[in-house]
């Protein structure tokens, strides 16, 4: 009686409600279906049995009048939800259907409790990781809409906003935060990989272009005060994160993968000076795992200043993993100043490689016309600049089987290949200008005519 709402209005409201419920739920499967923990145990017309990380489902008559599904009596979710009418469904069922449309045992069209907005945000999961596995012709990443929702929600949703997070991530602000948390270190041209279990860490950030690579657990914390402050009243908390660290990344890993957990990062609304102290306890208790601390301010600022200019190395954001401290944006202006001279100094070291090798070709090929040089002399010239370039820009080796050299140019970076290529187009064209000014040695047409008319 005191509700203003129509009853259309009312229903409509509930409706929409439900329909972002079963959206969250869609998005809670996509971490199994991304890693590839739903196995398709048995699929024909009339059941699909699957394992999704260790739940077993079934499903009868899918698409059908009489359809029905069950899960795993430990799923929770199956137990208080969907039994007792709540729910249509578990999480651990869209990861199936994921999987099915992902095999394409299924047609979207015949997927019970799955339509509207529902469908496009499963069929989007699908479609990302067909995109992974080169399935699908790229269409390029969504760096400008990505970057607008850093610049525009982390900050409000690190602070736990709870309307925002539902209304545009379709998730309690915990888990849109650790979403965008990923996005904005993949703007950083990091590979990241999003936990799969619901205890654990939150993010593993893999500075691929590193020399030798490096692989940093992050852990997502809001507060609604603004400040995550919680380790410095609970100490105890360390213990955890250790875990999260050893347990559950290091000691999984074998051989030299394991040599590559070497940070851990803390990202939250902010923190307070004092949580810095915790930092040499935390490496003694993981035997050398620094840890630090990265505000939401920072990462904001970190990523619009990169998208402007991405001059960044993963060897420079390394720093920033290992600083043991809460990360200020004067420590990002740093990096870029530091960042500019590496650059210069780079390029210094080409030019002077592609002088030092084009003065030992022009001394015995040159003549006033032209510097003369064939295919193994210009290999040898590119390679020799190549190797310059490395590991900066350029990650060489040779395969074992074959003996041929392998180079691998990082394409992530090519706002420094502007700037080092710039620098060596400008050195070569002085080379030629300072050739061209300094040879009288004839050509070999010349010397021909000369011959041919007998004036020797």
């Amino acid at each position: 009686k005191n509700c203003d709402l129509s009853l259309e209005d009312l229903e409509n409201l509930v409706n929409s409600f439900f329909e972002q419920k079963l959206i969250a739920k869609v998005n809670d499967a996509r971490d199994h279906f991304l890693l590839k923990k739903v196995n398709i145990e048995h699929f024909s017309e009339d059941m699909v049995i699957a394992d999704v990380s260790g739940y077993r489902v079934k499903i009868s008559n899918l698409g059908k009048d009489d359809f029905s599904y069950s899960c795993d009596e430990r799923c929770a979710d199956y137990t208080y939800q969907v039994k007792k009418g709540r729910y249509p469904f578990c999480k651990h069922y869209p990861a199936v259907l994921a999987e099915l449309l992902y095999q394409g045992l299924v047609d979207q069209s015949n997927l019970n409790h799955v339509d509207g907005k529902v469908l496009d945000v499963l069929l989007n999961i699908v479609e990302e990781r067909r995109k992974e596995e080169g399935l699908l012709k790229p269409v390029g990443r969504d760096i400008e809409n990505t970057l607008k929702q850093i610049l525009e929600d982390y900050i409000e949703i690190s602070r736990q906003n709870a309307k925002l997070a539902k209304e545009k991530y379709h998730s309690p602000p915990e888990r849109a935060f650790e979403i965008l948390t990923g996005r904005a270190f993949q703007l950083l041209e990091f590979d990241t990989i999003a936990r799969a279990k619901e205890a654990g860490w939150d993010l593993l950030v893999i500075g691929t272009h590193a020399t030798p690579p490096y692989i940093t657990v992050v852990e997502c914390k809001t507060a609604a005060s603004g400040v995550y402050d919680y380790i410095t009243k609970n100490p105890d908390y360390l213990i955890k994160l250790k875990t999260y660290c050893i347990d559950l990344v290091k000691e999984k890993l074998l051989g030299i993968y394991k040599d590559y957990v070497r940070y851990m990062v803390i990202v939250g609304p902010d923190f307070p000076k004092e949580i810095e102290r915790f930092t040499l306890q935390f490496r003694h208790m993981t035997g050398g795992i620094k840890l630090s601390f990265l505000p939401a301010s920072t990462i904001v600022y970190l990523v619009e200043k990169y998208r402007e200019n991405p001059i960044l190395t993963h060897d420079l954001l390394e720093l920033l993993f290992s600083s043991e401290k809460v990360v200020r944006k004067d420590d990002i202006d740093r990096l870029f100043e530091e960042a500019e001279r590496r650059i210069e100094t780079l390029t210094d070291l080409a030019r002077q490689r592609l002088r030092d090798k084009f003065g030992e070709f022009a001394a015995t090929t040159a003549d006033a016309c032209f510097i003369k040089m064939d295919e193994v002399l210009l290999q040898t010239l590119i390679y020799d600049i190549l190797n310059a370039l490395q590991p900066d820009l350029v990650k060489m080796g040779m395969k074992s089987t074959t003996g041929v050299t392998t180079i691998h140019l990082k394409h992530d970076y090519f706002k420094i290949w502007s700037k080092v290529l710039e620098g060596l187009v400008e050195e070569f064209v002085k080379l030629l200008e300072e050739e061209s000014e300094v040879q009288v040695k004839r050509t070999d047409l010349k010397e021909e005519l000369i011959k041919f008319l007998e004036l020797r």
